[in-house]
């Protein structure tokens, strides 16, 4: 008797059953297609920068609250990612253009095993703006964050004013940047 017929369709059936269900997961409540992989709305332009508390390289808590009232830029990226890598130098040179204008830029890591590096990382790429460690918290806050680079541009009032997805070349940021001055 043979039982691979059967087999097959059950698998064929389960298949499709999983299938139908990561479907209705990933799409429930999306009106407006812009919500993220964690089921957050991605943020927008016009809506409020999300709060958050996160460590900074040194230990240091820096709360969100810092940045209001200064135009502010949050970078989401790994050490191990070569896109978020590439941006940096241009993120080096507009931050030290304008960081005497109250500009702040914040690089929000999303490493994990590769946090105990963070320092030297910065070191090495001799970033001068403040680095924090980010969290999933924080990441699902801002939408899930769900590719990197992800930069969020914020203006004086703490709303966002344009996101970002993918790598920023150095005359684009610093476009974006004078925009929030």
């Amino acid at each position: 008797m043979k039982k691979t017929p059967l087999v097959l369709a059950g698998v064929l059936t389960l298949a499709i059953a999983g299938a139908f269900f990561l479907y209705q997961t990933a799409h429930r409540g999306k009106p407006d297609g812009r919500e993220g992989p964690t089921g957050r709305s991605t943020p927008s332009a016009g809506t409020a920068a999300p709060s958050f508390s996160l460590k900074d390289v040194s230990g240091n808590i820096v709360d969100s609250s810092h940045f209001l009232g200064k135009p502010t830029v949050i970078n989401f990226f790994t050490t191990w990612c070569p896109p978020c890598v590439e941006e940096i130098p241009g993120f080096v040179d507009v931050y030290n253009k304008y960081k005497d204008k109250g500009f702040e830029l914040v690089g929000i890591s999303l490493d994990t095993d590769t946090r105990k590096d963070l320092p030297a990382f910065v070191m090495n790429h001799r970033i001068a703006y403040r680095i924090l460690v980010g969290d999933l918290a924080t990441a699902r806050a801002y939408g899930g964050v769900s590719s990197l680079p992800t930069t969020i541009f914020i203006g004086k009032d703490g709303r966002i004013r344009n996101v970002h997805v993918g790598t920023l070349d150095r005359d684009t940021f610093d476009s974006e940047v004078r925009k929030l001055l």
